[in-house]
């Protein structure tokens, strides 16, 4: 085959083959030289100094594939001094990422935002830690491109995630309208989402109308600081804490019920009738259990229907009338004899604004809370990850910023 034509095979820019070295049934070698001879760039500043060539070297890259065979370009790479610093640095080549054309380090990339790095690796017949160097350096070049500055969200979302044992977590600022992860970094609580907000800068931080928060005390003081957005308490939280008190109360009567040797009740409160218990919807089985409880056990019963009165917060016509089912509500456990709700019922009681707030602007941390269901099981396929800039990168990869599929 002619090298004009393996040159047009190849479509690499600005290069064309003079030459086939060697042609093997699983590698291709070929010589390429650039189109046009054009003065050499320094890598260090990214300048043209047009002092002469200090010395030459041939580097071999690896490119795009052309059927089953690994194509490995050999590129004469020009070594000149830098008037910056006078050292000697290798001329800057923007179609190449290191040992590996750019292009191809960006379908190693691709591939490994649908699979794992070993995986990938066994795919392209190379090692581990090749794919974790070229998947980490795609993203941290594309990461100064997108991340500065920051672009503040009308709506974001605040949560936090752990990427290692011993309370070490990762935060991410989700833009609810984009659906993406906007800003991550290592650490949570006030002093993190105040980087953030640094970062955003305070005249853009007026452009954020409203922020949903689970309703710890350091998001809730830092986004006070700095912005006058209304703070909505994500209902998926409230709805958690609810099922927990519930569980509570469960775990202690079904406790006293095997204690008492008390089966009928201890038969209703097992495990593989608790789901049927902590069910929004209503069932006949539900409504069975319940009429059972009413006669057997005062404090589940009252505790469930506490849980049911509280949901009918969430389908109240108007902010005005959850108001009022909220106050209700709120008096109801305080005047029950169920610690746990009695707890909920003060912790309510001093958010309720932010509970209310929902019915200003609906929004809610579901779209975190599924970011991180994603994050959890991309980490459990990787077997969790060592390096925390690289899992910040991750997440960007594949829920956020750097997603390969927005530029597609």
């Amino acid at each position: 085959m002619h090298v004009d034509t393996i040159t047009e095979l190849l479509a690499l820019p600005n290069y064309k083959v003079i030459c086939v070295i060697e042609v093997t049934p699983e590698s291709l070698h070929l010589e390429v030289v650039p189109k046009e001879y054009h003065p050499p760039v320094c890598s260090g500043c990214l300048r043209i100094h047009n002092t002469s060539v200090h010395s030459r070297q041939e580097v071999v890259v690896e490119d795009l594939r052309m059927g089953k065979r690994r194509v490995f370009l050999h590129v004469l790479k020009r070594k000149s001094e830098c008037l910056e610093d006078n050292t000697i640095r290798t001329g800057y080549f923007p179609e190449l990422l290191g040992r590996n054309t750019r292009r191809f380090a960006e379908y190693v990339y691709r591939l490994t935002s649908i699979t794992t790095n070993p995986e990938a690796g066994w795919f392209l017949d190379m090692d581990d830690e090749r794919v974790y160097r070229i998947d980490r350096a795609i993203p941290e070049a594309f990461s100064r491109e997108r991340f500065q500055p920051v672009s503040p969200p009308s709506y974001m979302s605040v949560d936090e995630v752990a990427w290692q044992k011993w309370h070490k977590y990762v935060i991410n600022v989700v833009d609810i309208d984009q659906r993406l992860v906007i800003w991550n970094h290592p650490g949570r609580g006030k002093a993190t989402l105040d980087k953030f907000y640094h970062d955003v800068g305070p005249e853009a931080c007026t452009q954020i109308r409203a922020v949903a928060s689970d309703g710890a005390r350091g998001y809730l003081q830092s986004t006070r600081e700095h912005t006058e957005a209304f703070i909505v308490l994500e209902n998926f939280q409230v709805k958690m804490s609810l099922s927990d008190a519930l569980e509570t109360i469960r775990k202690e009567e079904l406790k006293k019920a095997r204690k008492e040797e008390d089966g009928e009740l201890a038969d209703i409160l097992h495990c593989n009738k608790r789901f049927i218990l902590m069910q929004n919807k209503v069932s006949s089985k539900k409504v069975n259990l319940l009429e059972t409880l009413s006669r057997i056990n005062q404090r589940v019963f009252g505790a469930l229907l506490l849980k049911d009165q509280f949901l009918s917060v969430y389908t109240a016509p108007d902010r005005l009338a959850a108001g009022r089912i909220l106050k209700e509500w709120i008096v109801s456990a305080l005047r029950s004899s169920l610690p746990p709700f009695k707890e909920l019922a003060l912790k309510f009681f001093r958010k309720r604004h932010y509970i209310l707030n929902y019915y200003r602007y609906r929004i809610s941390t579901a779209i975190s809370e599924g970011i991180n269901n994603k994050i959890k099981r991309r980490e459990r396929m990787a077997y969790g990850y060592k390096d925390v800039t690289y899992f910040l990168l991750k997440i960007h990869q594949h829920s956020g910023l750097l997603n390969p599929t927005l530029s597609t």
